[in-house]
């Protein structure tokens, strides 16, 4: 058993580094823009087999790098989240989002890594309708989704397609907002980024709760 744990040891170091230049790599350049060749050089790799070795190829170090942070913000906004499910005032779009504003805005504040993962999905954010929706369902878990249930078991006048489609796009829109305040100013801190964080909820409530479009 001791001999286990100590072989996996330098793998899952060199797994890590190949994460974290990854992430570097993909925040300054874009993920279209980095070749496998770069993050391996990045992470101090010089066998061309071990991004392979670790994620399968790209794709899988992709998801990877996603299920790392989404693990990462389920564990800041768990506690909240879960206030949220067990208060017995009904919440709102708006608590949702607030929850999801800040702890983004707390961990980019208190993790580079985190901050740089933001910067390097925005190419994501931008894919073709349902790529990253994809990815974000895979790692969605469950006091979010319960917490979207009964949101929209309390919408009841707007067809569940669109509200389906509407929390997709919120969720886009969340994070472009975030990613071109966090490119332009690199941090969340004083009362300007405060009153910008702010502003989200309401208006991604307004957008999602607006009448449905007559045929």
């Amino acid at each position: 058993m001791a001999e286990g744990t100590q072989g996996r040891g330098p793998a899952l170091q060199t797994r890590s580094r190949l994460l974290d230049a990854a992430e570097q790599l993909f925040a300054r350049e874009g993920f279209g823009a980095v070749t496998t060749r770069a993050i391996l050089r990045a992470a101090g790799q010089r066998n061309e087999s071990a991004l392979h070795y670790h994620f399968g190829g790209r794709q899988g170090l992709l998801e990877a790098l996603h299920e790392r942070r989404m693990d990462q913000l389920a564990g800041q906004r768990g506690d909240a989240l879960a206030k949220l499910l067990d208060r017995e005032a009904e919440f709102t779009i708006q608590d949702l989002v607030r929850i999801q504003v800040e702890c983004i805005a707390s961990l980019a504040g208190s993790d580079a890594g985190f901050r740089a993962y933001l910067q390097g999905i925005a190419d994501l954010v931008c894919s073709a309708e349902g790529e990253f929706e994809a990815l974000l369902e895979r790692f969605d878990r469950p006091p979010e989704l319960e917490a979207r249930r009964r949101l929209v078991a309390r919408h009841a006048d707007l067809s569940f397609k669109l509200l389906r489609q509407r929390f997709n796009l919120s969720r886009r829109f969340i994070l472009m907002a975030m990613v071109q305040w966090l490119r332009r100013y690199g941090h969340f801190r004083g009362q300007a980024a405060k009153a910008y964080l702010a502003d989200l909820p309401g208006l991604l409530e307004a957008m999602i709760l607006a009448p449905e479009p007559g045929p």
